[in-house]
C-alpha cells in the first residue's frame, strides 16, 4: 500500500521553497539514496529494528514503511545505523550488530523481496564501533566501508564491494591505516561512487589532531591514492568528536566536502581553502553544478544553508539531518525529531 503523507506547511526563504511533511511512524537516523526517476529511498532504525520506505513523487508522499529485519543488537543512534544505496537493478542495506559484523541485505527492484542478510566481513567480530557506510555507481557495483579492528586491535578504514548489485561480496580490503596507530574510533566516515571514482571521507587521528581526510580510487575502488586532509587548520583533541561530516559530487565530478573542526563548519574542495560556514555539527552536503544544500544541528535545531541564501535558515527542532539531490534544483532532506522521523522538499525558483 501506498500511503500519502500530510504536508504540514509550506514556507519560502529567500529563493528556496520548503515543503514539509511528518512521516507516520517513529523512528531514528535516517539514511537516504536517490534512484531512478528522481525517487527517494530511505531507510531508518527502532530499536533492533530498522524499515524500507519509498517516494514516487519527490517526497510529497512515501510508501508505508516496511521491515527489513529485526538485528539482535543493531548499532544505532549518535550517527550509527543502516545505510542504502540502489542501482538499476537492487536497493542494498547495509547495518552493523555490536558484535560487530557488517551484513547486507539486497531487494530485488522487480519482485520487491528482499533476500535474507549476508554477511560482509571476512572477518568475524571486527567492526565494533558500529559505523558504515554505503555507496553505488547506479549501475550495479557497490563499496560499503567501516571501521575496522582486525589484526591489531586499531580501527582502520576496511571496505568491500559488490558488482552484482549486492548478491556477492568481494575479500574485504584495507583502504586506509593511520601511521598513529588508529583512526579517530567514534566518527561516521563517507563513501562516494561517481563512475570509477571511489571517494573516502574520514577522521584520522595524526600527532593528537583529529582531523578529515579523502582518500580517492581512480580505478573503481581497486587502489586508493594517498589520503588527502580537509583544509588548512587542524583540531588537536583528546576525545571523541562523534560527527564525521558529508561530502558531494555533482553531475560534472565537482567534489565539496563538509566538516566539523571545534564548534564550527567548515566547506572545502580536495585540497582547497576552506571556508567557514558557521557553528554548528553533524552536516550532510548535496550539490549540483547548479546549486548547493547544507543542513547540520545545532543545539536542538536543524538548519539549512544553501547557494542562494546570505544566512542560515531554522528548519525547525532535531538532529542528524540528511540532504540528497533529486536534480540540479530539488533536493530533499530528513532527520530525527524526538524519535519521529521529518522530511522537507527544497526547491530552488
Amino acid at each position: 500500500m501506498f500511503k500519502k503523507l500530510a504536508l504540514l506547511f509550506i514556507i519560502t526563504v529567500s529563493s528556496t521553497r520548503a515543503q514539509q511533511a511528518l512521516f507516520p511512524t517513529k523512528g531514528i537516523q535516517p539514511a537516504m539514496c536517490v534512484g531512478e526517476n528522481e525517487s527517494i529511498e530511505m531507510v531508518f532504525g527502532k530499536g533492533n529494528a530498522f524499515y524500507y520506505s519509498f517516494s514516487n513523487d519527490r517526497g510529497v508522499s512515501f510508501s508505508t514503511p516496511e521491515l527489513v529485519d529485526s538485528l539482535q543488537g543493531l548499532h544505532l543512534g549518535v550517527s550509527r545505523g543502516p545505510q542504502i544505496a540502489s542501482s538499476r537493478q537492487s536497493t542494498v542495506i547495509t547495518t552493523v550488530d555490536k558484535a560487530g559484523n557488517v551484513y547486507a541485505y539486497v531487494r530485488n527492484r522487480t519482485t520487491g523481496k528482499w533476500q535474507n542478510r549476508l554477511m560482509v566481513n571476512d572477518v568475524p567480530e571486527i567492526a565494533k564501533e558500529g559505523f558504515n557506510a554505503l555507496a553505488s555507481d547506479g549501475k550495479g557495483a557497490f563499496w560499503v566501508i567501516w571501521l575496522d579492528l582486525r589484526d591489531d586491535k586499531q580501527n582502520k578504514i576496511f571496505g568491500a564491494s559488490s558488482n552484482d548489485g549486492g548478491l556477492t561480496w568481494g575479500k574485504n580490503k584495507l583502504i586506509y591505516r593511520s601511521p598513529d596507530a588508529t583512526v579517530c574510533e567514534c566518527c561516521q566516515p563517507s563513501i562516494l561512487m561517481r563512475d570509477q571514482r571511489v571517494y573516502v571521507m574520514f577522521r584520522n587521528w595524526i600527532s593528537g589532531a583529529r582531523d578529515m581526510y579523502v582518500a580517492t580510487s581512480e580505478d573503481a575502488g581497486k587502489t586508493f591514492l594517498p589520503a588527502v586532509k580537509m583544509g588548512e587548520g587542524t583540531w588537536k583533541l583528546n576525545a571523541c568528536p562523534m560527527d564525521g561530516g558529508g561530502m558531494s559530487v555533482d553531475e560534472k565530478g565537482g567534489f565539496m566536502s563538509v566538516w566539523r573542526r571545534e564548534n564550527q563548519l567548515f566547506t572545502s574542495k580536495m585540497g582547497g581553502p576552506e571556508r567557514l560556514l558557521g557553528q554548528g555539527r553533524n552536516a550532510s552536503i548535496a550539490t549540483s553544478t547548479q546549486h548547493t544544500f547544507i543542513v547540520w544541528h545545532d543545539k536542538g535545531q536543524v538548519w539549512l544553508s544553501s547557494s542562494t541564501q546570505a544566512q542560515p535558515v531554522n528548519l525547525g527542532g532535531g538532529r542528524y539531518p540528511r540532504v540528497v539531490m533529486l536534480n540540479p534544483r530539488l533536493a530533499f532532506c530528513a532527520w530525527e525529531d524526538k524519535e519521529t522521523i521529518k522530511g522537507i522538499i527544497l526547491k530552488m525558483e
